[in-house]
């Protein structure tokens, strides 16, 4: 039975994190080794941080560190690879038709006036008459609408790294050594249960 507070494990821990992360991500124009470091060293700073605090509610330092050791070998690695895939279709502005300026949104309305006067010049139902204003108006925002997707495809990618930690702890508890209630207060899973210790 875990009793620890949900920000103490691995799927809250690892949400935390990445949050942190990603905030302090946005303050680097270029993604390199130095970029990685910085990453890496702010992530440490954190978990140093909650453990400090984790240490003031319970007394279990086998659980905390296999869970800083999932986070830092399993979801830090997992994280850095998909920031870093992100990052680099930010500083290319998401791949967008010459990066979605100006000249790039009118002549996509242009392009949606001809869509809209071609289906206008077709025999179309009265209710269907706005469809050439739609392709008018919403020409010109194709390129935020490129923006969400990728940013919304990035959120689910994130969301995801937190539900395959959440599979991780899952696992952590079921396979775990005999005797072993991980994130009871008090345990040390490093030591026999009682009930093994008295067979060996």
């Amino acid at each position: 039975m875990n009793v620890y507070p949900s920000q103490y494990q691995l799927p809250e821990l690892t949400a935390h994190v990445v949050a942190l992360l990603e905030r302090r991500r946005a303050a680097f124009e270029t993604w390199d080794e130095k970029t990685e470091a910085a990453l890496l060293e702010e992530a440490k700073r954190a978990l140093d941080e909650a453990g400090q605090q984790f240490r003031e509610v319970a007394d279990d330092p086998a659980y905390w560190r296999r869970t800083v050791e999932l986070l830092m070998t399993v979801a830090l690695p997992r994280y850095l690879r998909l920031a870093k895939e992100e990052h680099g279709l930010e500083q290319r502005k998401f791949d967008l038709w010459r990066g979605g300026d100006f000249f790039a949104r009118a002549a996509f309305a242009v392009a949606g006036l001809v869509v809209g006067f071609v289906v206008l010049r077709t025999a179309l139902p009265d209710w269907l008459e706005p469809i050439p204003l739609a392709f008018f108006i919403g020409g010109p925002l194709i390129p935020d609408a490129q923006v969400w997707l990728a940013k919304r495809r990035y959120a689910k990618q994130l969301a995801g790294l937190v539900d395959e930690m959440k599979a991780e702890a899952q696992d952590r508890r079921t396979y775990q050594p005999l005797g072993i209630d991980e994130g009871v207060a008090g345990v040390d899973a490093t030591r026999p249960a009682d009930g093994v210790k008295d067979k060996l």
